[in-house]
């Protein structure tokens, strides 16, 4: 990444700019735009708020950008190679992105530091405490997003058509009764737009499905809103990015400790974690977990 690209997305955000987390929650969808050379994968950045930096990348772009999967660690490496060749390539993909963020904002070094996974998954960097990372791939996509002084969370979703028991456990009764007399393409993408906000906020709190990402509110048509002390936006998705739509959500907020909180729900047992791929995936014969805040089992997190 170039020094004037890099020099962007530096934290600080410029004069009188507000911290990550404040009231405004504006999106500037042409803020960077990627190159098409073989050295940057990247397809678009955006720039939510000052110090949040969004990147949006096609996986076998990354994959075939030496340059960037230089930054990747041995053991993101040997990680990889006991995974299936999808699940292996998403990984790689995701830690070069983030990487690929890191380096404009922390520098070559800190860019190829040890990104190690809290208890509920969140990663986070030893060496830069402060910087918050998230990553989420769903089908072609991969996308990072870096926080200098902030929790962070993204998600990409390209859709998949609800079940019904999906409508009724993540939308509120009317916005479900709206997707579910809407033609399957549609209803599709407006559920994947609901998911990518819910799932962006709890990535952010380092809770995962514990922290029952269904009880955030988010209508499909919301452009921006709030839950607890993080912003969450809708990111536009550039048509550069390939034929296959996608719903992109990224949350941000003032650091917390990972855990429980009063916008949480009480962490689940192992057990009742999903394992099936896709947030929604038809229903299946696995028995519904019988708590009221135990997740759907055809849900995953990305």
């Amino acid at each position: 990444m170039s020094d004037a690209r890099a020099a962007r997305f530096r934290p600080g955000g410029g004069p009188g700019a507000r911290p990550a987390g404040g009231p405004a929650c504006s999106v500037a969808a042409g803020d960077v735009a990627g190159s098409t050379g073989p050295v940057d994968p990247v397809v678009r950045l955006w720039r939510p708020a000052p110090g949040i930096v969004l990147a949006l990348a096609r996986s076998d772009r990354v994959l075939a950008a030496p340059r960037v999967l230089d930054r990747l660690r041995p053991e993101e490496r040997r990680a990889a190679a006991g995974m299936p060749p999808w699940r292996a390539a998403e990984h790689l993909a995701g830690r070069a992105l983030v990487r690929h963020l890191l380096a404009g904002l922390l520098g070559e070094e800190g860019a190829r530091g040890p990104v190690v996974p809290e208890p509920g998954g969140r990663p986070r960097l030893p060496g830069s405490p402060g910087t918050g990372i998230s990553v989420s791939h769903s089908g072609p996509y991969a996308v990072a997003a870096v926080g200098a002084g902030a929790d962070v969370g993204v998600d990409v979703q390209v859709p998949v058509p609800p079940s019904p028991r999906m409508l009724r456990r993540c939308c509120a009764p009317r916005t479900a009764a709206r997707l579910t007399a809407m033609e399957p393409g549609p209803a599709a993408l407006a559920f994947a737009r609901v998911w990518a906000v819910q799932e962006a906020c709890v990535k952010a709190r380092g809770t995962g499905l514990a922290g029952a990402p269904w009880r955030v509110p988010a209508d499909p048509d919301a452009p921006a809103g709030a839950w607890g002390s993080l912003r969450w936006c809708r990111l536009p998705r550039p048509a550069g990015a390939g034929p296959e739509p996608a719903a992109l959500a990224c949350a941000f907020g003032p650091p917390e400790p990972a855990g429980p909180s009063r916008t949480t729900a009480p962490a689940v047992a192992p057990s009742q974690r999903a394992t099936r791929p896709g947030p929604t995936a038809p229903d299946a014969a696995t028995p519904v977990p019988t708590a009221p805040d135990a997740p759907d089992p055809a849900i995953r997190p990305t």
